[in-house]
């Protein structure tokens, strides 16, 4: 079997890494507010796409042992259609607006809610069926361990439904 050279061996190593850091974080995410199935070239992605961060398993005893959410933030990537091929970036010219999300505290956490990132005026540039690909990075502190000293770690991926652009695209009116 060939092995992945290049790029595309950065991005599988990457992403096995980020299973793998994944399943020691105290936190987990979901999509609570899908950008648009369709879009125009250069038009901001309304609804902005919006992530959770929530405790795994919303265990209560998880909260005193957790990170502290403040050392974690929101990255969203242009993706292809099957959510397989990073294109932006590597790409600076296919996707613009606020690429890295702040987690936030919610107003009324529900049981095991930490927090959300909103990712506003996002705008893909060419046309094409994408997805936005959010991952949820952690970064190193004082107190990391000598491995996670070195950069920040991706604890988790996900992705969101496909979004087509085209310059056809039937696009609600603001404020509807």
């Amino acid at each position: 079997m060939n092995e992945p050279s290049g790029l595309a061996a950065d991005i599988s190593r990457l992403e096995s890494a980020a299973q793998a850091h994944s399943a020691l974080s105290p936190y987990q995410m979901h999509v609570i507010i899908d950008p648009p199935g369709e879009a125009r070239p250069g038009d901001a992605l309304i609804p902005a796409p919006t992530i959770m961060v929530h405790f795994r398993g919303h265990v209560q005893e998880e909260a005193s042992q957790a990170q502290d959410i403040t050392n974690y933030w929101a990255f969203a990537s242009l993706v292809s259609e099957d959510g397989r091929i990073a294109l932006a970036p590597p790409s600076t010219s296919l996707v613009s607006g606020r690429l890295i999300g702040t987690i936030r505290e919610p107003n009324d956490a529900d049981d095991g809610e930490v927090g959300y990132a909103i990712f506003k005026d996002l705008c893909i540039h060419q046309p094409g069926s994408f997805r936005l690909r959010i991952s949820l990075m952690r970064m190193p502190t004082a107190d990391s361990e000598a491995s996670e000293a070195e950069g920040v770690l991706n604890t988790g991926n996900v992705v969101t439904r496909v979004i087509h652009v085209h310059d056809g695209a039937q696009v609600p009116p603001l404020g509807e």
